[in-house]
């Protein structure tokens, strides 16, 4: 018995996330309404409230399943490809790609902030640990001298360069880069942040 109750409860927990992401996707994060996210599930209230704490909470779980799927993307990507270099122009791509498809979700990892005093999720740890590595490995391969240290502060700045980059675009704010330019203009930033 206690393995159907698990086993109902792992169930309900999946269908919420799902109906969160759904809703994600189609609104943005404040489309991440409690009662709204139980009724597209086909729970209670209470139930949600039995496997997320809040509405913070809930998203949370979300932006871990976004870097999941980016952690996907990437990994996909870059297989079979031998050249460092290469290796981080096409995790440039790909990031920016997946910021294209799934704007909504991409925008709400990078803008949902947990309260105060409020730990972040290990899982959402691990996994932003697990994007700066795609970056980090090709650019030890690049610069076998970099310290330890500082190769953490490089893959740092790539990290945050290219995001810079692909959200001023997403944006649409005007020093933004268009279509074609801005694929341009990424390879020339990954190909600058990588030079020795």
């Amino acid at each position: 018995m206690p393995g159907i109750q698990r086993a109902k409860s792992e169930e309900t927990q999946r269908r919420v996330l799902e109906a969160a992401i759904r809703a994600v996707e189609a609104g943005g994060m404040e489309a991440v309404q409690i009662r709204r996210i139980a009724a597209e599930a086909g729970y209670s209230v209470g139930s949600v409230y039995k496997h997320y704490e809040d509405q913070d909470a809930l998203i949370a779980a979300v932006d871990t399943v976004t870097l999941e799927r980016i952690k996907t993307d990437m990994s996909n990507a870059i297989e079979g490809i031998e050249d460092p270099l290469n290796q981080l122009k096409t995790l440039a791509r790909t990031y920016l790609e997946f910021a294209r498809r799934h704007r909504n979700l991409w925008v709400t990892l990078f803008t949902h902030h947990l309260p105060d005093g409020r730990p972040v999720p290990e899982s959402h740890i691990q996994g932003t640990v697990d994007l700066l590595t795609f970056v980090a490995v090709p650019l030890k391969k690049l610069n076998p001298d970099l310290t330890e240290d500082l190769l953490a502060a490089r893959t740092r700045t790539c990290f945050s360069a290219l995001h810079g980059l692909v959200s001023i675009s997403l944006e649409e704010r005007f020093v933004g880069l268009p279509g074609d330019e801005m694929d341009r203009e990424m390879m020339f930033l990954v190909e600058r942040l990588a030079a020795k």
